[in-house]
């Protein structure tokens, strides 16, 4: 199993998210690090990942409580949708 851990604290930007999960699971040169692509490859993951975002509070603070809301969204959406990707947000 493939394991990504981001410790909410130390994010910076919505970039260095993206560039964690493209990094991670080997997305294409034309991800185009939106939150829409994000769901999109993710759900096609077809191995087992985990992603475990600690801190997840913090995200409000570095990311914006509207944007850090978002991508809780789309991971636990995504974590419903594809059954190798699990989600854990602490």
């Amino acid at each position: 199993m493939k394991t990504l851990i981001i410790d909410g604290a130390s994010i910076s930007g919505m970039d260095q998210i993206h560039g964690r999960f493209y990094a991670m699971f080997s997305f294409p040169e034309c991800y185009g690090e939106s939150l829409d692509e994000l769901r999109e490859y993710l759900n096609v993951v077809e191995y087992d990942a985990l992603v475990r975002i600690t801190n997840s509070a913090a995200l409000d603070n570095q990311l914006g409580k509207e944007q850090a809301d978002a991508l809780r969204r789309v991971l636990t959406d995504c974590a419903a949708e594809n059954p190798h990707l699990t989600i854990e947000l602490a």
